[in-house]
């Protein structure tokens, strides 16, 4: 497969079961926000810094789904519907800094997962699984037609198994950085689990966004890179770490419990339902060097479970792509929306 040197786009049009690695320091002409560069420091730090003014144009809503209240931020209607599952400890403003650049073409409906934000609580009941039930009655029950689904992390993880198990609801999957068996039965040996770990035992102790925010910032992690042991703020900056406090004290610990305990994936056959999704898909992995997830093996087994799914690589970009790297993340989403049969959006 060749590929632009401009734009990293694949010059073929067959995009079925492909892989892109973008060069660090490459930019997107149309859409780049941010040059990709492993030095820089932003590069593995996932300031969000929410936007006012880009959440005001999004409503706060309640809905019943199968049994459980989620609150959704619901964009205008420009376009088909676009449904983003964030990742664990998060919440939905965690997708403000691509929502502008989706929201002209789509219409936006970003959830806060049960556990998190201003959702039900359902203590215990924080497996995979059960976050998979709730999207798929969101869409069955409100959305109204198929939908493309971006999932984050555990986002990611909750969009394939409502894709696999609800096919006739999606119309396509945006994979960003799954965590594959990094966070499922491996927890305990991963370099993730002093910050899970950590975290847990802060939203024991205090709910306090300026106390959160302080304790974030001396919390012992392992470094992404060599798994030396630092301060959470090598790793993220100040806005960083209140915006982490401020979806943490809207937390149902209990969300952890399942986590640290290896049952997220309990009673779902993750990496075997990923044959039966036969949606287009768009897997992103970021540089597990910088804070990834997704190992290169569980990468190559998702793309070669789903018949039709490309990959794309981010040396030098962290987990959290669609923070970090907005613009370059938006493009080659929007390049893989473009071409989806019956989607016709205007440039």
């Amino acid at each position: 497969m060749k590929h632009s040197a401009e734009t990293g786009r694949p010059r073929e049009a067959d995009r079925s079961s492909e892989t892109i690695i973008l060069s660090p320091g490459s930019t997107h002409p149309e859409y780049d926000q941010h040059t990709i560069r492993p030095d820089c420091r932003d590069c593995v730090n996932p300031t969000t810094s929410p936007s006012a003014s880009v959440a005001a144009q999004f409503r706060e809503q309640t809905f019943a789904c199968g049994g459980v209240q989620l609150n959704v931020a619901v964009g205008p209607r420009n376009g088909p519907p676009l449904v983003l599952l964030h990742g664990v400890t998060r919440g939905w403003r965690d997708w403000l800094p691509i929502m502008r650049g989706m929201s002209d073409h789509w219409q936006i409906f970003a959830l806060d997962q049960r556990g998190h934000g201003a959702s039900d609580r359902v203590p215990g009941a924080y497996r995979v699984a059960d976050f998979a039930g709730d999207a798929a009655a969101f869409l069955r029950e409100h959305v109204g037609e198929s939908a493309v689904l971006w999932g984050h992390s555990l986002g990611a993880m909750t969009a394939a198994a409502v894709a696999a198990r609800a096919p006739e609801n999606v119309r396509a999957l945006v994979l960003e950085d799954p965590p594959g068996t990094a966070l499922v039965g491996s927890l305990a040996e991963s370099r993730y689990a002093l910050q899970f770990t950590g975290v847990h035992g802060l939203l024991a102790e205090t709910r306090d966004v300026e106390t959160l925010t302080v304790r974030l910032a001396t919390l012992p992690v392992q470094h992404p890179r060599d798994g030396r042991i630092v301060e959470f703020r090598e790793l993220r900056d100040e806005a960083a770490l209140r915006f982490s406090a401020e979806c943490l004290a809207c937390l149902d610990a209990t969300v952890l419990d399942v986590l640290l305990a290896g049952r997220w994936l309990d009673g779902l056959d993750w990496f075997g339902d990923l044959a039966r999704i036969a949606c287009p898909t768009l897997l992103l992995r970021a540089d597990p060097e910088c804070g990834g997830m997704l190992s290169l093996p569980d990468a190559a087994r998702i793309t070669g479970s789903i018949s039709s799914a490309r990959r794309i690589e981010f040396p030098g970009i962290g987990h959290s792509l669609h923070a970090t790297a907005p613009g370059g993340t938006l493009a080659h989403v929007l390049d893989f929306l473009h071409a989806l049969p019956s989607v016709h959006i205007q440039p």
